[in-house]
């Protein structure tokens, strides 16, 4: 999820009704007592019946917290009235009596805290069940509720015992407009691979973290599909989110410079964060002399946020306004003017929120392994399945806090080492959100990829998972230590960034060409997409879509006795590419 500028963020949320129609997408900022985030959006949510709980099951979500060949996981919501909760399970069959084999489950039931979160809520009951004692690669049939008010029967299928081949689906962030054009996407991919194994969310599955309604968007969008197929997620940044929010006055800092009908500058946040500025004279002239009087009409974030900038010259005093797109005017104070060059500063009121915390909506919402470090459980975790060991890291946290990022650094390369160490496990494949190579311009994620790409590459990691960027890339890196598998440079880990939502950026212009051992070998923006992984004992086959199901990335990976995996691009690679300059011009939905 690419960071957009706070300072634009607060005019749509706070001074300017509307004004430019955006989600923040601002990386919220850890350790400290109040940061600027920008929570409310120019986009209407409209209430969804679901997003009211009552005493019959919704949001019922699969997932695994144990062994996928011998359990499975159910979580589900009600009102507060709800006691008793519990789920039923049974061998499905075609025979309508089926029910009569089940057996009850009692369920672990946690009260949502919507009393202590400004935008939760809506208080509410979750609920989980583990069923355990499983067949394995068995079709059941269970549902879930109180004895007296029932969901449906759901069907769901544990895993098989050994290696035999399996697919999933792979998502990049939904994040935005979920209900309206999320939906869409997840159930393409779907009706075009019902029988994967599992969907794997990278992170961003939602804008606002405890906003009830948005989850509600998140459920509404994959329906009965997330009942039916397990969900493997990890938290974004948007899964994190203070609990009180207020408002303050700030100030934000602009310095721009005149270069004939051309201006650039930068508005630096009250966090000290700088947001680039680009501008062109309003005047009719084609002069080159470069002034700074005029009307300027400047962008921000690529013409996402607009507006004007007018600055006069005064007797003897410049005087500077910012104005917004709905004409709201923002004066800029202690303006000074050398030459080409003007700098000053403007008051806004901006939203603050409490210390970042993790969606208050997650752990009741998911029920995951519990196997990471204290303090993680449920966003660090790992699973093996058929021969696959999957591992979930929590990058939001490790980006905020050195110790945090200590402790999963240290429990990465422990599990990956014990991953090697076993027989049975073929692939390794890491999922977290914010890309070790970023495709958007002025992102960097060096902490993580200094502490975790070394260790990727000392166990050959084969695929790893992100979001965060909103588009698309794809690249293989050199290993660059070589690793315990004594693997030449040419069979590195393959690092891929998808978004499967509405929210779209750019692919800065040198791709990533600044980072050592890899280039970008296949991007796209504009492009809502969803991956398809097939996996068998020696091949990692995978397939990149459009929202429409049309082909648009693939390769394989096969492994080879003592020597690095084979890459295989397939000829859809050789495509295109989809970039803003040859698909219909973005419009923020």
């Amino acid at each position: 999820m690419r960071q957009a500028p706070s300072f634009f963020i607060v005019f749509a949320v706070l001074l300017v009704p509307l004004c430019f129609g955006l989600v923040s997408c601002t990386d919220a900022t850890s350790g400290t007592a109040s940061h600027s985030h920008s929570h409310a959006t120019g986009h209407s949510h409209s209430e969804l019946p679901s997003a009211t709980p009552s005493a019959y099951p919704d949001r019922i979500v699969l997932s695994w917290a144990q062994n996928p060949a011998s359990t499975l996981s159910v979580t589900w919501r009600t009102d507060t009235t709800v006691t008793g909760a519990k789920a039923q399970i049974a061998p499905a069959r075609a025979e309508p009596s089926f029910y009569t084999e089940a057996r009850t489950v009692p369920a672990q039931t946690t009260p949502l805290p919507a009393d202590q979160v400004d935008q939760a809520n809506v208080p509410a009951k979750y609920h989980s069940v583990t069923f355990e004692g499983l067949e394995a690669d068995s079709l059941y049939a269970y549902r879930v509720g109180d004895g007296t008010r029932w969901s449906e029967w759901i069907h769901a299928e544990t895993a098989a015992d050994g290696s035999d081949p399996f697919s999933f689906i792979y998502l990049g962030d939904a994040q935005n407009n979920v209900r309206s054009h999320w939906s869409r996407l997840v159930r393409q991919a779907y009706a075009d691979a019902s029988g994967v194994s599992f969907m794997l969310h990278a992170g961003d599955l939602v804008n606002n973290a405890h906003r009830n309604v948005e989850w509600g968007h998140w459920n509404e969008g994959g329906g009965f599909i997330q009942g039916m197929i397990p969900n493997i997620a990890v938290p974004g940044n948007h899964e994190y989110e203070g609990y009180e929010h207020w408002t303050a006055r700030d100030t934000f800092d602009v310095e721009v410079e005149a270069s004939g009908q051309e201006m650039t500058g930068t508005i630096v946040e009250p966090d000290g964060n700088p947001e680039p500025l680009e501008a062109t004279s309003e005047a009719t002239s084609s002069s080159s002399d470069a002034s700074l009087v005029g009307t300027w009409a400047y962008n921000v974030d690529n013409g996402e946020y607009v507006g004007t900038l007018t600055i006069e010259k005064g007797s003897p005093d410049y005087t500077a306004t910012l104005v917004g797109e709905d004409g709201t005017e923002y004066p800029i104070r202690d303006v000074s003017v050398d030459g080409t060059t003007l700098t000053g500063a403007f008051l806004m009121e901006v939203e603050k929120e409490s210390t970042e915390k993790l969606s208050v909506h997650w752990r009741p919402q998911f029920t995951l392994p519990q196997n990471g470090p204290g303090g993680l459980k449920e966003t660090v975790y790992y699973l093996d399945h058929q021969g696959m060991r999957i591992l979930g890291l929590n990058s939001e946290a490790a980006r905020n806090d050195e110790d945090v990022r200590a402790t999963q650094t240290e429990w990465l390369r422990s599990t990956l080492k014990d991953a090697r160490q076993d027989d049975e496990i073929r692939w390794v494949v890491a999922t977290f959100h914010h890309p070790m190579f970023s495709s958007g311009e002025g992102r960097t994620n060096e902490a993580l990829r200094t502490e975790w790409r070394p260790i990727f590459d000392e166990h050959n990691v084969d695929l790893v998972m992100q979001g965060h960027d909103h588009t698309y890339a794809r690249g293989q890196a050199e290993n660059l230590t070589q690793g315990v598998s004594a693997r030449s440079p040419e069979g590195g880990t393959v690092y891929v960034n998808s978004v499967s939502g509405a929210k779209m950026y750019e692919i800065k212009p040198d791709r990533w060409e600044r980072f050592e051992g890899i280039e970008m070998e296949r991007g796209a923006e504009n492009t809502q997409l969803y991956q398809v992984v097939h996996i068998s004992r020696d091949t990692l086959a995978f397939r990149s879509y459009t929202a429409t199901g049309e082909p648009y990335d693939a390769f394989d990976l096969v492994k080879r006795p003592s020597e690095p995996n084979e890459m295989i691009e397939r000829d859809v690679a050789d495509m295109p590419e989809r970039t803003h300059e040859n698909t219909i011009e973005y419009a923020r939905p």
